[in-house]
């Protein structure tokens, strides 16, 4: 297994993160309820569990203590909000604290020679497979939460003199148990990881034009809304550009739909080549594209248009064997105040026949001019 595990695709890297993220807060919360119950009922248990070392009962305590603590701080920060650390800090804390609550006590029965040691291996039983469960992330979370604590415990052990003879067969089960825990994760994460990827296809493909690969028209209105909402909120400039293939239905009709499709997709490499990696960049409707640019006012749109204006008409597409010289007319709008996302699209529109009606091939931002009659696209 790789210590890595699955691995993600870059583009799905800020959503995969995100999902362990929701992942680790769910499992951190369960934990530490079930921490705390636990060890109160272990700490109290005693003539139950035929344990009647009470002069132990201190210690015992104490070294609980540090799991009752981080059980306690991740459930405060859980309920409160008043902690901002990631739940795998967390789920960390608590994990080692397992780990050094059960060796510390399985090294104080070593060292008194006290009865219980039986009890202990069970305790070992049940805190390498419930610590082996906290790792969410897989190999190397328990690395860190096995490794370090067993190698303090190994080195604890030679310093005091303690035979690893008298040690190893009461770790043969919790090692095991830690063993299954490890497999069982890891299956149970990459299936998680494939449910994940499965529903980002899903998703990208509802949200993705088939033939372009470009964001749909569905997909674009939450990013065209939340741009709003922050120019409305901190006044940010945004800018729209809406765009139409010239005489496009020509090419269909001269060099058949196939060409067209390869036009189509050639549209689309070409402008994404052109754009800002916060740009977005959507099919609208047909030969139609929209692209949302972000903190961008009417001069960086005009700028960011007559580029992609001749990333289209500097170089013809070649669609089998044939070459064909599409260029693209394209119309600016900004975001005013008072404006909603249609008033916006709207005045693109109207810019968009204005380039049409000049002779297409240009392009032309909103109120820079008067309304002109509809023409042939």
């Amino acid at each position: 297994m790789k210590l890595s595990g699955p691995a993600i695709p870059e583009k799905w890297q800020p959503a995969y993160e995100a999902h362990l993220q929701a992942l680790e807060s769910k499992v951190a919360v369960v934990a530490a309820w079930l921490l705390l119950i636990t060890v109160f009922i272990y700490q109290f248990s005693h003539p139950l569990r035929n344990i009647h070392s009470s002069d132990l009962l201190g210690f015992e305590f104490l070294f609980r203590s540090p799991v009752i603590l981080a059980s306690i701080v991740t459930l405060l920060g859980h309920y409160s909000g008043s902690f901002r650390w990631p739940s795998r800090y967390f789920l960390r804390a608590m994990g080692l604290s397992v780990m050094a609550m059960i060796l510390s006590m399985l090294m104080l029965y070593l060292t008194s020679n006290s009865a219980g040691l039986y009890q202990i291996s069970n305790g070992l039983v049940i805190s390498f497979f419930g610590v082996s469960v906290l790792a969410v992330r897989g190999l190397r979370e328990w690395i860190l939460l096995f490794l370090l604590p067993l190698g303090l415990f190994a080195i604890a052990a030679v310093s005091l003199g303690i035979a690893f003879t008298d040690v190893l067969p009461l770790f043969f089960d919790p090692l095991v148990m830690m063993v299954i825990g490890i497999i069982v994760m890891e299956a149970l994460r990459r299936v998680l990881t494939s449910e994940f990827e499965a529903r980002q296809t899903l998703g990208e493909m509802a949200a993705t034009d088939q033939l372009t690969g470009l964001l749909n028209r569905r997909a674009i209105w939450p990013l065209l809304n939340h741009e709003l909402q922050h120019a409305q909120r901190a006044g940010t400039p945004f800018s729209l550009i809406l765009g139409d293939l010239d005489l496009f239905k020509k090419v269909n009709d001269t060099y058949g739909h196939d060409a067209g499709d390869l036009v189509l997709q050639e549209t689309a490499r070409r402008l994404e080549g052109a754009l800002r990696r916060q740009d977005a960049l959507c099919r609208w409707g047909g030969e139609e594209l929209l692209i949302l640019l972000p903190d961008t006012d009417s001069t960086g749109a005009l700028e960011a248009a007559e580029k992609l204006r001749a990333s289209m008409a500097d170089s013809a597409i070649t669609a089998g064997d044939h070459r064909i010289h599409q260029t693209i007319s394209l119309g600016v709008a900004s975001f005013q105040h008072g404006d909603d996302i249609d008033a916006v699209v709207s005045r693109a529109d109207e810019a968009l026949y204005r380039a049409k009606h000049k002779g297409r091939n240009r392009v032309e931002v909103a109120g820079s001019g008067n309304a002109m009659p509809p023409v042939s696209y």
